[in-house]
């Protein structure tokens, strides 16, 4: 029992963790190429969708490892038949095609139901589907493929061990990124600023100040992890150093590239992705005993 819970946990953070990343670049991708944020302008269309400056459409890609978690959930009792398939990615990918886009229950966009009883233009139907059969295509190639790495013989240890606790650091930097939104917004809550979300989503120095974040986040967990397991280091202190690094990092990178943010603000918005983080450390390692 436990090790099953070990085995869906670890296939939960693989699902979580392609759903972010594939939801991430092609939304980015294809809403400046389709120009979403005009498109949800239109009439009709606007009393449908949200604007994508919205604050609650803000929150749209960090949500994505809950939904990864919830896809996880339900492919769990069938993940053996389609690991065992020769195409195990189509038959995922028809999955996702037949309930998640054309059939759904609901009357959603892309969707027959949607394209019947719904006042959305045709047009606005079929330029929602490349987004969304390329994201679900290329999820489904990267997870089957991964989840049947596994079962590969001749893979050496030290290997595996390596992309577990690269896997782990990517997993919960990726939950970090809620931390951030979190922050951000209750900054220019304080600042008594408004976020220009079609601005700051199309802007690539903004994108990839959160992508350098990342990175640095990632290798930090992967050194501190092990100094916490060995417990060389207090949870504390881990929290303590990622709430510096959560901290500088978007005001260096700011001070480089764009303008810095009040110091103020900054400590603000790296206390919460420092918390994700030393939370999701202290769930996801198991501290070595001391000797003697």
């Amino acid at each position: 029992m436990k090790s099953n819970f070990k085995e869906f946990l670890g296939f939960a953070g693989k699902a979580a963790l392609v759903q972010t990343i594939t939801y991430f670049v092609f939304g980015l991708i294809m809403s400046n190429l389709f120009g979403y944020g005009r498109i949800f302008q239109q009439e009709v269309i606007r009393d449908f969708m949200r604007p994508i400056d919205s604050p609650t459409t803000f929150f749209g890609p960090f949500i994505q490892p809950i939904r990864g978690l919830l896809f996880a959930i339900g492919l769990w009792p069938i993940r053996r038949t389609i690991l065992e398939s020769k195409r195990g990615w189509l038959i995922l990918w028809g999955f996702f095609m037949i309930f998640g886009i054309l059939g759904t229950p609901a009357a959603a966009p892309s969707s027959l139901e949607g394209v019947i009883y719904s006042r959305l233009p045709l047009w606005y139907h079929l330029i929602g589907l490349p987004e969304m059969m390329l994201q679900t295509l290329t999820f489904s190639l990267i997870l089957v493929w991964w989840e049947k790495r596994k079962s590969q013989p001749g893979q050496p240890l030290w290997k595996s061990s390596f992309w577990a606790d690269l896997l782990k650091a990517v997993m919960i930097a990726c939950f970090a990124y809620m931390g951030y939104a979190v922050g951000s917004l209750l900054s220019a809550v304080i600042a008594k600023v408004s976020i220009d979300m079609e601005t700051a989503a199309s802007d690539w120095k903004t994108q990839m100040m959160f992508v350098v974040a990342f990175v640095f986040n990632v290798l930090l967990i992967l050194i501190l992890s092990k100094r916490w397991v060995a417990q060389k280091i207090t949870l504390w202190q881990v929290f303590l150093l990622f709430w510096l690094v959560d901290t500088l990092v978007p005001v260096v990178y700011q001070w480089i590239f764009t303008s810095p943010m009040p110091l103020s603000l900054a400590i603000l918005i790296g206390f919460f992705p420092a918390l994700v983080i030393t939370a999701g450390m202290r769930m996801s390692y198991r501290q070595t005993p001391l000797a003697g």
